[in-house]
C-alpha cells in the first residue's frame, strides 16, 4: 500500500515538474515584447482557499484587446472544494458564507479560459510560478473527470521578473512594495481583481522609460474609463520615494 502511495506521490511530482517546464518556456523576455503581435492583454489573479494549489476561491482579470479602446472585466468568485483557511480569510475578508452560492471551479474556470484569447499575452505578479501552475493542476482534475486534455500555457509577462531584471537593486518585489514605490497605494489588498489591476498598472509604472517598451502595449489609464477603474482600487501619490 505504501508503495502505491509512494508512486502516486512520484507520478505527481513529475506531472507537476512538467507542467513548470511547459509554463516556464511561454515566459517572454523584455527583449522579446516588440517581437510580439497580441491580439490583447490579459492581466489577471487568482486567490485560492489555502489547503491545495488548485482550490482556487476567485478569478480577477482585465483585457485590452488591440484593435479597439475597450477594457474588458472578468471577476468571480468560486465556492472552494475543500475550506477557506484562517490566513486566507484574514487576507482577502473571504468567508465560506460569501461563497456558498457561487459556482464551482469547473464552472467558472472554463469561461476564464474563454475570456483570454488563444493570442493575447498574459500578465500578472509571479504568475508564471504560481497562478498559471494552479490553473493547470486544476485542469488535470477537471481533464481526469471529464475526459478532456486542456492545457493553460499562453505567452506570459511576469511582473516580478521584469521588476528583477530592471531595479536589480531591489530588496522586497511584492506587488504592494513595488506599487508604492512608483507612488500607487492599493485600497483593498489581497483581492483578485484589485492585484490584477495593479499588476498592469506596475507593467506600465517599469515600462514606462524603457526602450524596450513595445508601441502595441495599451495604456490602460488613457482607454475610456480606465483611469476611473484604477483609481476604484487604487490611489496615487506622486511623493513616492
Amino acid at each position: 500500500m505504501r508503495s502505491k502511495e509512494q508512486e502516486n506521490k512520484r507520478r505527481q511530482r513529475r506531472r507537476k515538474k512538467q507542467l513548470e517546464r511547459a509554463i516556464h518556456a511561454q515566459s517572454v523576455s523584455l527583449d522579446g515584447l516588440a517581437e510580439l503581435h497580441p491580439r490583447g492583454v490579459v492581466s489577471f489573479d487568482l486567490e485560492m482557499a489555502g489547503a491545495f494549489p488548485d482550490d482556487i476561491i476567485e478569478i480577477g482579470a482585465i483585457r485590452l484587446p488591440l484593435g479597439n479602446d475597450k477594457i474588458e472585466v472578468f471577476r468571480r468568485l468560486i465556492r472552494p472544494r475543500t475550506f477557506i483557511n484562517r490566513t486566507v480569510r484574514d487576507m482577502t475578508g473571504l468567508t465560506k458564507e460569501d461563497l456558498r452560492d457561487k459556482s464551482t471551479l469547473d464552472v467558472i474556470l472554463p469561461e476564464f479560459l474563454d475570456f483570454v484569447d488563444p493570442e493575447d499575452l498574459v500578465v500578472g505578479h509571479a504568475i508564471g510560478d504560481n497562478d498559471l501552475l494552479s490553473i493547470n493542476l486544476a485542469l488535470i482534475r477537471m481533464n481526469h473527470k471529464n475526459g478532456t486534455n486542456i492545457r493553460f500555457c499562453p505567452r506570459y509577462l511576469d511582473t516580478v521578473r521584469l521588476a528583477q531584471q530592471l531595479l536589480p537593486k531591489r530588496k522586497k518585489y511584492n506587488l504592494i512594495a513595488l506599487l508604492e514605490s512608483f507612488g500607487w497605494h492599493s485600497k483593498k489588498k489581497h483581492r483578485a481583481f484589485e492585484d490584477a489591476l495593479a499588476s498592469y498598472v506596475l507593467l506600465e509604472c517599469l515600462l514606462e522609460d524603457s526602450a524596450e517598451k513595445p508601441d502595441w502595449l495599451p495604456d490602460l489609464l488613457t482607454r475610456q474609463g480606465g483611469r476611473e477603474l484604477v483609481l476604484q482600487y487604487l490611489d496615487y501619490k506622486e511623493d513616492a520615494s
